[in-house]
């Protein structure tokens, strides 16, 4: 298979992945809208599973990107400490803005009363949501600066083996 084949192969792959995730992704809102729960168990896993299928594909295609910020921007790959600052400092912000709207989000699904969310004692009242909205402000900083750090740094390593094996050549 030459490297245009492979190419319109993996184009291919990843159009029925696509489709199957939006498929799977219907079933789960239809079964929301109509009865108002989620208990398709093999929608779930197909969902989350095209997302594990979609990072194999592209790893066993040689699909190796620099890191990118959430608005798009590439990111430097190089192991300076200049490049790394700025990978860094770009996780943060994109931690930072994923924090203050799924903080802001969760907060409005408690003030509308959400009726499945596990609402402690303390968590009650204005000084309640004060309080929930910081928890999962800091609570997601933490982990989305921490998986942004991991994809990132990997895709970074990713792009500077393959330009390694590219100059070898």
């Amino acid at each position: 298979m030459d490297e245009r084949q492979e190419l319109n192969a993996g184009k291919a792959s990843m159009i029925v992945l696509g489709l199957v995730a939006m498929v799977a992704l219907g079933v789960l809102a239809w079964e929301y809208i109509t009865t108002k729960d989620v208990t398709n168990t093999w929608a779930i896993v197909t969902l989350l599973g095209t997302g594990g299928l979609f990072l194999l594909l592209t790893r066993m295609i040689g699909g190796a990107e620099a890191p990118k910020t959430f608005l798009g921007k590439e990111l430097p790959t190089e192991s300076t400490a200049e490049a790394k600052a700025e990978r860094r400092r770009a996780y943060a912000i994109d931690a930072g803005l994923f924090a203050i709207a799924m903080a802001a989000l969760s907060v409005v699904g408690l003030s509308m009363g959400d009726a499945e969310a596990v609402t402690p004692a303390f968590l009650k009242g204005t000084t309640g949501y004060v309080v929930g909205g910081a928890i999962g402000l800091i609570g997601g900083f933490a982990i989305y600066y921490g998986f942004n750090y991991l994809v990132g740094e990997s895709a970074s390593r990713s792009v500077e083996k393959k330009l390694a094996r590219y100059e070898s050549e």
